[in-house]
């Protein structure tokens, strides 16, 4: 076998163990003690991965709605935790259900960047750096974490190996630099690698006029809506350019977009649309968002691929310049418009960018040997974000075997109940694959639902004045379960009065102070 074969596959089986490792290591299962072990980092959004997962494995969720906000259409692209669900219907574990899916995701995603740059360039060196570049981010974190040093250059290495927080994390702590760039957006958000990849896959069938294969282009393109809305857009972004410049692809173009129609069609019965466009200028550019403060965003950010990006466009050669238009739609329409009900969800389209347009910066540092001396400055905030990463801890979540709570919503409640939840986080229902009722605010909100009338319902049950009013209002809102925890959320103010002396719980947990009511026994129907 040839030597570069060699490397190549190589380089490859490197990638798929790093595929694997990455998403076990934010993720577990530890069947001695049934706790699944969750990274730190992955805490916050498997508060929702989980009851979506859980409401298809062990609840009954279809057509499907948000458990975390039940009573209408999902307004969330739910197919790969689904997918999860379904594996672990059939007897998965939780964690191989999700983190294998979400491991050949990602696995396939860096093998399409590979294959992708290596077709465009016809350079396996420059394949190999797009590789690279998309593992490690080229952001200026590295001086926040130089700076948290006092710029100490010893003691930042020292202490390199040992780092468990990212020094860039902004809007949240403040940094200029977003926490947008570095693995944990694929770790946490385990449908963005596969979706990418299916992405990249397409467009490469159009940049390399794979016209045997562009008739089932619609068709893939269409699963998209259930999978990833926003790689949905970026498809059709670039398929409308190659539509536009590329006459011979527009039939092939037009019939498989008959594919796309079941697809759309399906996603239109049993799902909201949750496009709520809107003018929003500088993405998170700290304002007032003048061209100064938009290009040092953006420097900090994506470092020097802001200069490599726009001169790996003037290098390029023909087949390479087809990108230039779809890829600068991809950045400035971001830049301009706010395409959810938060703003933060436009970095999907931002790293989809910097994966398509770090081959370009790999080009031009190939083209131009005396530049690889700048290599380390493309990666160095990578590397600096991987250790928190790899150094992570984890909380343990009991699982429905050791937790009384979720066992007795899993034995005692129908698999489509809704429970009224006075804890938003893990909740025991969730854990079992019942509905809550109303879930983590941010997650609701952000999701575009009305968050803020059901926060309003549910506080006018807790707070209601008598057993009429609570049982009235617990019917129309067509909930089976009510949870009262003693240490409730900090916001709810229940009558403790009434549910503690009107109302007798079926389940009380002294331990935990969980206490369920049956509403079939507390309100009869009349």
């Amino acid at each position: 076998m040839p030597k570069y074969l060699v490397i190549r596959y190589t380089f490859f089986l490197i990638l798929l163990f790093f595929s694997f490792w990455l998403m076990w290591h934010t993720l577990s299962y530890d069947t001695t003690t049934h706790n699944i072990l969750i990274s730190a980092k992955y805490w916050s959004d498997f508060g929702s991965h989980l009851p979506q997962i859980r409401s298809f494995s062990l609840g009954s969720n279809w057509p499907p709605q948000s458990p975390l906000f039940p009573g209408e259409p999902t307004r969330y692209h739910f197919l790969f935790y689904f997918v999860a669900g379904i594996f672990e219907r059939l007897g998965m574990p939780i964690d191989w259900a999700l983190n294998l899916n979400s491991a050949i995701g990602f696995f396939l995603l860096t093998i399409m960047i590979w294959l992708f740059t290596y077709r465009l360039f016809t350079s396996r060196l420059t394949a190999y750096l797009s590789v690279i570049f998309f593992l490690f981010n080229s952001s200026l974190s590295w001086l926040d974490y130089l700076k948290s040093n006092n710029f100490n250059l010893i003691s930042s290495i020292s202490n390199l190996a040992s780092l468990t927080q990212f020094p860039s994390f902004g809007p949240w702590n403040g940094s200029a630099i977003t926490a947008f760039w570095n693995l944990n957006i694929y770790t946490n958000q385990r449908h963005l690698g596969l979706s990418f990849a299916i992405a990249l896959l397409l467009i490469y069938l159009l940049q390399f006029n794979h016209r045997r294969y562009l008739y089932l282009f619609g068709f893939i393109a269409g699963s998209l809506v259930l999978l990833n809305q926003a790689a949905l857009a970026i498809v059709a972004l670039f398929a409308a350019s190659y539509f536009i410049f590329q006459p011979k692809l527009r039939t092939p173009l037009l019939l498989s977009a008959v594919g796309a129609v079941p697809w759309l069609f399906f996603s239109r019965l049993i799902s909201n649309d949750t496009s709520q466009l809107a003018w929003y200028l500088g993405f998170l550019t700290k304002p007032p968002v003048i061209w100064s403060n938009f290009l040092r965003f953006w420097f900090l950010n994506i470092g020097l691929h802001l200069v490599f990006i726009p001169l790996g466009f003037l290098m390029a050669p023909k087949q390479a310049r087809k990108l230039i238009f779809p890829l600068l739609v991809l950045f400035i329409a971001p830049n301009l418009i706010k395409f959810s009900t938060d703003i933060i969800n436009n970095h999907k389209f931002f790293n989809f960018f910097l994966i398509i347009g770090s081959m370009f910066t790999a080009y031009v540092l190939v083209k131009i040997k005396p530049l690889l001396l700048l290599l380390p400055l493309l990666v160095l905030g990578g590397i600096v974000d991987f250790f928190p990463v790899k150094n992570d801890f984890y909380f343990h979540l009991p699982d429905i075997t050791v937790n009384p709570d979720a066992q007795y919503f899993q034995k005692n409640t129908l698999p489509d109940s809704i429970v009224l939840n006075s804890t938003w986080f893990y909740h025991p229902a969730s854990l079992a694959g019942r509905k809550i009722f109303n879930g983590y605010s941010y997650f609701t909100w952000s999701f575009g639902y009305d968050q803020a009338t059901r926060e309003y319902q549910a506080l006018a049950i807790y707070r209601a004045p008598d057993s009429i009013t609570a049982c009235r209002l617990l019917h129309r809102n067509n909930i089976s379960f009510v949870e009262l925890n003693n240490r409730p959320e900090n916001f709810i103010f229940p009558n403790w009065n009434l549910w503690k002396n009107n109302f007798s719980p079926q389940y009380h947990n002294p331990t935990t102070g969980v206490s369920i009511y049956n509403v079939s026994h507390i309100c009869p129907a009349t």
